[in-house]
């Protein structure tokens, strides 16, 4: 059993890795794209605004980024589902719980107004 927990373990350890690099990689695919935009609408191009930036920037950079932004996630659609249902329930039960903890004092003192 703890041999696969090492494992487990190793395997969150390299995805976590993996994303991290994705998000580096975000990071500066996004700062290139702002910058080649930058670029592209500053003032004073002249006839041609092509000419500062490659023809097939946006494409190939939001292609880039994307790939990276799906890179960098560590959890799948269908596991986020599974959390965001698990969070729900957590939710539910805190605010069930927190009804209960103010539902006791609530009675007690009602219990003594009207007792008195």
């Amino acid at each position: 059993m703890a041999s696969m927990e090492m494992y487990s373990r190793s395997v969150d350890l390299q995805q976590n890795a993996a994303a991290e690099q994705a998000r580096t990689r975000l990071d500066a695919g996004l700062r290139e794209w702002s910058g080649q935009r930058t670029a592209l609408t500053a003032e004073g191009l002249g006839r041609n605004p092509l000419r500062r930036v490659p023809r097939s920037w946006p494409e190939v950079a939001a292609t880039r980024v994307e790939v990276a932004a799906r890179e960098a996630c560590v959890i799948d659609e269908q596991g986020a589902h599974t959390e965001a249902s698990r969070l729900l329930w957590s939710a539910t039960a805190k605010l069930v719980g927190a009804a209960v903890s103010l539902a006791i004092p609530l009675s007690i003192l009602i219990a003594l107004v009207v007792g008195s």
